[in-house]
């Protein structure tokens, strides 16, 4: 399979004028090997400081590492088995929420990085890379990495630019081989 018939299939389908960058947004599992730019990480995580947070404490804090370094290694140690292709993206991410704060322990913190995740994500699709968000890891070997105590591993992000799929590993274009499915409705006004 062609990596543009997985863009065609997996970019999602609407009548109602939303921004383009939504319907385009879905997490691959295939990485080409291109360099993730220091001046793009530099826009992307500058995107992330205007992210929305309650009291604007800004709960977030993100472990950036590039494949080919030694810390990418101990990143890539920690992901569970079915994440294991992740190793292939130039750029990997520990987001962590910060949980205390001046006023004691902040309850909206998990909420609010997750907030300035969405930012990143989409920021990072403007620029023309991809994103791939991540649960499946040793969230207490990741602790042990994380020189601050009070940085939380949340999630592991995956970001480069999208692979060739036709070069891909078959059990990875299986896996990205299929329609996403929206909710038809999600709201109602009362």
């Amino acid at each position: 399979m062609k990596t543009q018939e997985i863009i065609n299939l997996k970019t999602s389908k609407t009548n109602i004028p939303i921004n383009k960058i939504f319907k385009n947004r879905f997490s691959p599992r295939v990485f080409s090997n291109d360099d993730v730019l220091d001046k793009d990480l530099e826009i992307i995580f500058e995107a992330t400081r205007f992210s929305p947070s309650s009291y604007n404490l800004q709960p977030w804090y993100f472990y950036v590492v590039k494949k080919n370094s030694s810390f990418f290694e101990k990143i890539c140690s920690i992901l569970m088995k079915g994440n294991k292709w992740a190793e292939k993206a130039p750029v990997l991410i520990i987001a962590c929420y910060i949980k205390d704060s001046k006023y004691g322990e902040n309850h909206y913190a998990q909420y609010d990085l997750g907030q300035a995740v969405a930012t990143l994500v989409y920021q990072a699709q403007d620029l023309g890379y991809y994103t791939h968000q991540m649960a499946g890891f040793d969230h207490n070997k990741a602790k042990e990495l994380i020189k601050d105590k009070n940085h939380i591993p949340w999630v592991v992000i995956a970001l480069g630019k999208i692979g060739d799929y036709q070069k891909a590993d078959e059990k990875l274009v299986k896996i990205d081989n299929y329609k996403p499915q929206r909710k038809e409705r999600i709201f109602e006004i009362i």
